[in-house]
């Protein structure tokens, strides 16, 4: 026998069950697998990758930026399980370029996990037990080019690696380092800029060709470097002011900002602002200054680097690091190889599409009555120069000058002073 709900019994318990949340099953948690790099071995290689410099702001990691190469490789090595920590891996790397400078055969050495036991060049890390040793199945080697290319930005690509001996330095291991640079012809005076380059070879000082700040480590160094070969070639038709001009320096090694003082040194000795011996009085002013003082009057002209701007960055590449006391025997994936010069292809195919889209605009410009006075050279020079060229042009000797390395150190020395 039943008996009939009552009209507010019945809302009542509509509204509780209104009200009341709703039990939904949780899904069970995934468990996370921990990577145990204890049972894997490791053996030490050189990469060689390149990367674009202007889509990165430089090669070292900094705390006010992600956006570093050195960055980006390391959130690929961790990702890819190659390396199970940043601060072990024994990281070297064979030049440093600062934000807008590329790279093509730039160069790290640092130690990776492995799976080929087989290959006398892998190792054990210290503490391994036995049983995990003779336990461990060898494989052929990982495809470590493949696993970083799946996981780098397109902006950086790794090339090649090779075997490394344990205490292998990318930086010291290096003996001749390559840079290029790139820049419009417009009315340069080619020959003149060879003269001034030809006087830059051998053994100088190069702190005037060198961005110095308040550093006490980088005002103590030596700024003695030497050049080996310097050249500049023409590389467009001799009467079109858009072709290019590429400066080539091979040295053993370079200072902050080097090659980007250098060619606004050059490029003025083109723009036929200064002789070629600009050059040379540069690199051997700290000579002159402190060796034969009182037989060179230019002491009085240069007793310090004159005041002159950076060339602008985005032209530059470190192009090749030369390592001539290993043998290095580059090891490259045919697959990785293909697509990393496809690609190259078509970010030059884009450029290149944009460059002569531009150059349409200009040659129908030209073309107006109105255009006649226009000078072409204008702001092809103002590109390398990174700013607008100046209306009264400076002499270097006429110009201010910085504070020498001794006027440095001593106001780095009262500041410290100071605060005791």
């Amino acid at each position: 026998m039943t008996f009939p709900l009552k009209k507010d019994h019945l809302k009542r318990t509509l509204e509780v069950i209104r009200d009341k949340p709703a039990i939904v099953e949780q899904p069970a948690k995934k468990k996370v697998k921990v990577f145990d790099f204890s049972i894997h071995p490791k053996r030490k290689i050189a990469v060689k990758f390149l990367y674009y410099g202007w889509e990165h702001d430089g090669l070292v990691q900094q705390a006010n930026t992600e956006n570093t190469v050195e960055n980006k490789l390391r959130e690929a090595l961790l990702k890819t399980k190659l390396i199970e920590d940043w601060s072990s891996c024994d990281l070297s790397r064979c030049g440093r370029t600062d934000k807008g400078v590329s790279a093509f055969k730039q160069v790290a050495a640092l130690v990776v996990r492995s799976c080929n036991t087989d290959d006398p060049n892998v190792f054990w890390p210290e503490g391994t037990l036995e049983q995990v040793k003779s336990s461990y199945q060898s494989k052929p080697e990982l495809s470590y080019l493949k696993m970083l290319n799946g996981v780098l930005p397109p902006t950086i690509k790794a090339v090649a690696w090779c075997d490394v001996p344990r205490d292998f330095s990318a930086r010291h291991g290096c003996n001749m380092r390559i840079y290029k640079y790139s820049l419009p012809k417009a009315n340069l005076n080619i020959e003149k800029m060879r003269d001034a380059a030809s006087r830059l070879v051998g053994k100088h000082d190069f702190r005037n060709f060198s961005q110095i700040d308040m550093n006490e480590a980088r005002v103590v160094m030596s700024y003695v470097r030497e050049i080996f070969e310097v050249t500049v070639d023409d590389l467009g038709s001799s009467n079109d002011p858009s072709g290019l001009v590429e400066l080539t320096v091979k040295g053993s090694g370079f200072l902050w900002h080097m090659i980007r003082f250098i060619v606004t040194v050059l490029h003025e000795v083109g723009r036929g602002k200064e002789e070629p011996e600009v050059s040379y009085i540069l690199i051997r002013l700290f000579n002159m200054m402190f060796s034969i003082v009182s037989n060179l009057l230019d002491v009085e002209k240069f007793p310090r680097r004159p005041h002159y701007a950076l060339a602008v960055d985005r032209p530059l590449c470190l192009f090749d690091c030369r390592f001539d006391a290993f043998e290095m025997k580059w090891n490259y994936d045919e697959k990785c190889l293909e697509k990393t010069v496809r690609d190259l292809q078509v970010t030059m195919a884009d450029y290149l599409t944009k460059a002569r889209l531009i150059r349409n605009m200009i040659d129908d410009l030209m073309e107006l009555p109105e255009s006649s006075e226009i000078d072409l050279n204008k702001g092809l020079l103002e590109f390398t120069q990174d700013r607008g060229l100046p209306v009264n042009y400076v002499p270097f000797k006429d110009r201010s000058t910085c504070d020498s390395l001794e006027e440095k150190l001593e106001k780095i020395k009262c500041k410290r002073d100071a605060k005791m």
